[in-house]
């Protein structure tokens, strides 16, 4: 019985600036999720962003002349196993807010490929805006004659609790005086309420709302466990709202086992979503050694019995018709033929193996070694915590005004001395 993976995740994030995150073990541990997408990352093309165990793409806007630095930026990490099963569409747009890629139906198991945007639109007052939504339904209109959709990203726009389909749709009209005035196909809305506490409705949303209606498309905020009650998903000193979603097509909502908004951190205004999704990506098949690693491999040591136990198994009726079936096939002489002799010699040699050996334990690896940074004292390992704190209390208690004020209280500080310490280091080598 071959080994299945039954889970895909996909987590979107806008980081509000990458700068130095990358040595922040909270921000590390929150990329562990298969398919992760930082948006407005503030870099260029990040081709020094490495992340252990993952592939990267990276999309980035230009920078203006007299800008001190990038704005926008995309990066989206892909654990290496996975990355075979996807591919990059470069040329999908030429927006720098948008990166499409393909997950291909046999590599995931999916019944049709999945065409994924990461996403981030500007707000509609923005200089950067350029009716993002209006080209986005176009790129959509394409893909989905081929496949299903998933938007996922910082979409700046407040839906409130508007519906994302048609109300009351019925088919009973198709036969109103004898007359059929809906298509032979036409497939009714069906109506999943959801919730938002983020009531208010922007521009953005609207058009928001009107492409989920031409393009079949559903928000998954609200609707589904980890975020049943439709969580605020940015915080600012002036209020809540919630701008991040996860859109899919409409006949993918069965495909999706839940959707979550982290708590609010010291890390960024904005909170980590992530989706969850039903896959069957076959290991032995799809996933080769170098990506599994040697742990999948059992081991075995040579005793003083074992060169006797060795000529019984080879006398045994059971390994000598494997020897003889293995001998008697013609593999194709490509790469799939190769696998297919390599699977079967393995699976023989791993039975004389299991019959004449000694079978050793597996040794647990060690943890890496955790260091610290070199500012990271106590005093601020403490205020990263209470702001955590916090925010994980903000998530159910968002009219709770003292405790807004003690967060953006405490990140003040934070920075105040994140900026002493790191001006510090810089002194200390100059004299060194």
């Amino acid at each position: 019985m071959s080994n299945c993976y039954k889970n895909l995740s996909i987590s979107s994030w806008n980081v509000h600036g990458l700068g130095d995150k990358l040595k922040d073990e909270l921000f590390i541990e929150n990329l562990k999720g298969d398919i992760n997408i930082l948006l407005e990352t503030w870099k260029g093309e990040s081709k020094e962003f490495k992340l252990e165990g993952h592939c990267i793409i990276s999309k980035s806007r230009k920078k203006r002349k007299k800008a001190r630095r990038y704005s926008g930026g995309i990066i989206v990490t892909i654990k290496k196993p996975y990355f075979k099963g996807i591919t990059y569409l470069k040329e999908a747009t030429t927006s720098p807010n948008r990166l499409w890629l393909k997950l291909n139906k046999n590599f995931f198991g999916f019944v049709h490929d999945i065409y994924l945007c990461a996403l981030y639109i500007p707000p509609f007052s923005s200089s950067h805006y350029d009716n993002d939504l209006d080209f986005l339904e176009n790129e959509i209109s394409t893909f989905s004659m081929n496949g299903q959709i998933v938007l996922i990203g910082d979409l700046n726009a407040r839906t409130g609790q508007r519906a994302d389909f048609i109300v009351n749709d019925s088919d009973h009209i198709n036969n109103f005086d004898g007359f059929d005035l809906l298509p032979e196909n036409y497939i009714t809305d069906s109506e999943i309420n959801r919730n938002n506490q983020d009531t208010s409705v922007n521009t953005v949303g609207t058009k928001l709302l009107d492409l989920c209606l031409s393009s079949r498309l559903r928000l998954l905020n609200g609707r589904f466990l980890g975020d049943s009650l439709g969580y605020y998903t940015y915080m600012s000193s002036s209020g809540f709202s919630t701008v991040d979603y996860a859109v899919v097509s409409e006949s993918l909502l069965s495909s999706v086992k839940y959707f979550k908004t982290n708590d609010f951190t010291y890390l960024s205004d904005h909170v980590q979503i992530t989706l969850y999704m039903k896959c069957s990506i076959n290991i032995d098949k799809e996933i080769g050694l170098e990506e599994k690693g040697w742990h999948w491999i059992k081991s075995y040591k040579w005793t003083e019995n074992s060169k006797l136990k060795l000529i019984d198994a080879l006398l045994t009726e059971n390994v000598k018709n494997e020897i003889i079936e293995f001998e008697m096939v013609n593999y194709e002489e490509n790469q799939v033929g190769v696998d297919e002799a390599t699977e079967k010699l393995t699976k023989i040699l791993d039975n004389i193996s299991s019959l004449s050996c000694k079978a050793t334990p597996k040794k647990r690896r060690k943890k890496k070694r955790k260091f610290k940074q070199v500012w990271s004292d106590n005093v601020i390992y403490e205020t990263k915590r209470q702001i955590n704190k916090i925010g994980n209390k903000i998530r159910n208690n968002p009219n709770n005004n003292s405790l807004k004020q003690k967060f953006f209280e405490l990140k003040k500080n934070l920075r105040k001395w994140l900026n002493t310490k790191s001006m510090n280091i810089n002194k200390n080598f100059i004299i060194v």
